[in-house]
Order: C-alpha cells, then structure tokens, then sequence
C-alpha cells in the first residue's frame, strides 16, 4: 500500500487528496499541516470583513477521516529526504512522518515590505489581510475608526479598502504602480476600476510609493510621495511570496517565484511533488514564468500532483492567471497577457477594445460591459484578455478555455452562444471584441 504524505492543505493539498482518492483508493494519505481546523477560504476574508459573510462561514471540515486520510497537526520543519521523513512539530511535540511519495502545499506568505519603521507598527495597527487572525485585529480596530489606509492596489488591497469604507469615513489607497490591478488590466481599464472606487468612496493614490510608517507605539499613519498621511488602521496588502522554507530546509530547488518543478509538477527530489502557490508557475500562453499566485490554479496543479504522485503521469501545461474580482458592485476580471506583459515576453500586441449593453437597446434594463482582447498581430495567437462590467467573469472564462485549450481567435469567434434579449445581446460582446481584434491582425 502506498503511503503518501501532503505537507499543508489548502486548495492545493485538497485538490491533491481528491485526486489520489480518485487514483488509488488504498491509498494510505497522511496531511501534516498546523492549522486547528481542516481549510480556510482566504479569498473570503475581506468580504467578511466588509460584513458580508460570517467569520465562521471561512472555516470547512471536509470529513478527512471518512475520506481514509490522517492529520498530524504540525508544522513540517524539513523533510529527509534519504530517510523519507516529514520532520515536524506541534502540540503534542515532534513527528516523524514516513512516506513513498511527498506532495508539497504550502502555500503562500504575505509580503511585508522593508518600509523604514513598519516593524513597529506591524500587528499594532497595521495588519496583513491573509488569515483569520488578520481579519479579528483588523476588525477590532475599525470601532470608531475615522480614516484608514490600504498599502496596495491588487485584487485584496482594492477589496479591502471598499471594506474598510463599511467602517471609516475616509480611506486611502496607495499604490506605487501607475495604475490599479497592475499586470492584469491594461491602464485604460484600471482607470474604470479607479473611478469606481471614488464612487464608492475610496481614494486611490497610484506612483505613489510609501517611505515610511509613522508611530512609535502603534501605527499613526505613513509617509507616502513625500506627503504625512495619518490613520488609525492600515492594512498592507502588498502582495504574496511563495512559501518555499521548507523546501530550502529540504535541499530541494527554488528560485524567487516558488519550488522549481518539471511539467509533472515533480521537484528536484523523484519522490517529492509541489503544488500551489508555493510553486513557480508558468504561463499556459508560452510557458515563461509567472508571479500569478490563484486558488483555481493551485487547485488545478494540486490535482495533477495528487494523479502524479500515485503514478499517472499527467502534464500540466500551466496557469492562463484568469482572475476575476468584485469592488462593491463592479465585477472585474481578466486572463492571460496584459498589453505590458505580453510586449516584454517578445510579442507585438495588439487590442480588440469594445463598449457595449449587455441587453439590445429595446430590452429594459441591463448593465454595460467594456471587453478587450489581446492578440498578437503578426500571429493572431490570443495572448488574453480584460473584462469590465457586469457578465465579466463569464467571457473571460471563455477566453481562458481558449487559452488552455490553443484555440485560435478566428475558431473563437466561431463559438455559438446562449441568446434571449432578457440575457444577452445576439451579437454578444465577447464575440464583438474577438472581430474587432482580428481586424488588428496582418493577414
């Protein structure tokens, strides 16, 4: 009987054990991981904080003993690689866990930048977004809280500044990029998302990089762009680093974005699988690397290590970074190449731009959409795409399949979709940006 031992569980780590049940019934699985509970929803985090879902609703167990798997709660230290050991400690002391094959999960850490002063600020007023424990000092804070300050403009920052407007009368977000949602949105979209936000209250400071944290007994504000900004809460949402101690302490490959790994998601190490945000990722466009750090990535490649692992042999092609996002009521999303990214990975981009109603004209109601492909003009091959509006996620979910599946914009735009003026337009928006971007390409 195989034994096999998945270090953290998360996303990554369920899909992993999901997939051997599938593979190998027998099994014998053993999940080292610290955490008191079985998962976390992080992505939940700042809606909870905003009020909208409960703190508890962020938990799940998923029955891990009915599903024939064992939790040691611990923290893997090192893994001997000789011996075949997880080295790890918890409550009940230090574990030895044997095992045939390892999958590594460990996820992420939030990025704590080397600003002058932050650490003594840090847990005092300034917090990071990535765990339940942020949320309740966060949440603590915010009573009788009259102006806060978000330290980032990606996905978390922008979701949690319309967050923190739920409880301060004057937010502030930063950003040292020129722009929003850097390296997802093209700056004409970000400039949608950026007078949204005021609409909502928020405002956004872009090339605006912090200096310094201000306090000597908590956090009292920021030194940003030259100019004092004082606040009594912060949250510093800077982005994430893939957590790859383990694998350092373990002798087996890194590099800056995450653990090294073949197209079979295995390490240096035969016997040892990564999956997840702690992996450095490729991109399914031209398989370069990527920082794009997502759940339905990691649960994707958690899947084909928990295959690989009891001996399948699958590829994974790598992550198209389709995201999607929703600030108070703008839904925004995007996949593949941004215009900068695919201009410095040597391709010549080119946009396919439209503005549109959801509905025809006659049909009441219905929100608007601004779509953009990407497409490289001399090819004509997808790079990716942006979606502003209502109905975002849904097409660019489309471009993504494309993107996976290497399915060229002229076969896209051959792709019939559902129709009722109630719904959509006949000539749906997607497929009007998908012509319009073939327009741009040299035939």
């Amino acid at each position: 009987m195989k034994r096999i031992a998945i270090i953290g569980f998360g996303s990554a780590g369920f899909a992993a054990l999901m997939a051997i049940r599938k593979a190998d019934p027998r099994a014998e699985v053993v999940i080292v991981d610290p955490k008191p509970f079985d998962l976390m929803h992080p992505c939940g985090i700042p809606y909870a904080l905003e009020g909208i879902v409960p703190v508890e609703g962020l938990y799940q167990d998923v029955a891990l003993q009915s599903m024939g798997a064992t939790r040691i709660k611990a923290r893997a230290k090192r893994i001997d690689r000789a011996r075949k050991l997880v080295i790890a400690e918890g409550p009940e002391g230090a574990h030895d866990v044997s095992y045939d094959t390892a999958i590594i999960t460990t996820g992420y850490s939030p990025f704590v930048p080397p600003l002058k002063n932050i650490e003594r600020s840090l847990g005092r007023g300034l917090h990071t977004l990535a765990s339940v424990d942020d949320l309740v000092s966060i949440t603590q804070k915010t009573k009788g809280i009259e102006s806060a300050i978000v330290i980032g403009g990606g996905a978390i920052g922008l979701e949690a500044a319309v967050a923190l407007k739920r409880h301060a009368g004057t937010v502030t977000l930063l950003e040292m990029r020129e722009q929003l949602l850097p390296g997802v949105l093209d700056k004409d979209l970000s400039e949608l998302v950026e007078k949204h936000l005021a609409e909502e209250g928020v405002s956004s400071r872009c090339g605006t990089a912090v200096e310094e944290v201000l306090g000597d007994d908590g956090f009292q504000g920021v030194v940003a762009g030259g100019e004092r900004l004082e606040a009594g809460l912060c949250v510093l949402a800077a982005g994430f680093r893939a957590n790859i101690t383990l694998a350092k302490e373990s002798d087996i490959d890194t590099e800056p974005l995450g653990i090294v790994v073949d197209s079979n998601l295995r390490t240096s190490d035969p016997d040892v699988y990564a999956a997840g945000d702690c992996v450095a990722a490729v991109s399914v466009v031209d398989g370069k690397k990527t920082p794009a750090k997502l759940a339905t990535a990691a649960y994707k490649q958690g899947t084909v290590a928990g295959f690989n692992a009891c001996g399948a042999g699958i590829a994974y092609r790598g992550t198209a970074g389709t995201f999607v996002t929703k600030v108070g009521e703008l839904e925004v999303a995007g996949t593949g190449y941004n215009t900068e990214t695919a201009t410095r990975n040597g391709f010549a981009p080119a946009p396919g731009k439209i503005k549109s109603r959801l509905l025809p004209d006659y049909f009441p109601g219905g929100g608007e959409i601004i779509m953009k492909m990407i497409v490289d003009k001399n090819s004509g091959k997808i790079l990716g795409a942006q979606a502003v509006g209502e109905g975002a996620a849904a097409r660019i979910n489309l471009v993504s399949m494309a993107l996976e599946f290497g399915i060229g914009l002229d076969d896209l735009g051959r792709l019939e979709m559902a129709y009722c003026p109630a719904v959509s337009e006949v000539y749906d928006p997607l497929l009007r940006a998908v012509d319009f971007a073939a327009r741009r390409v040299k035939r």
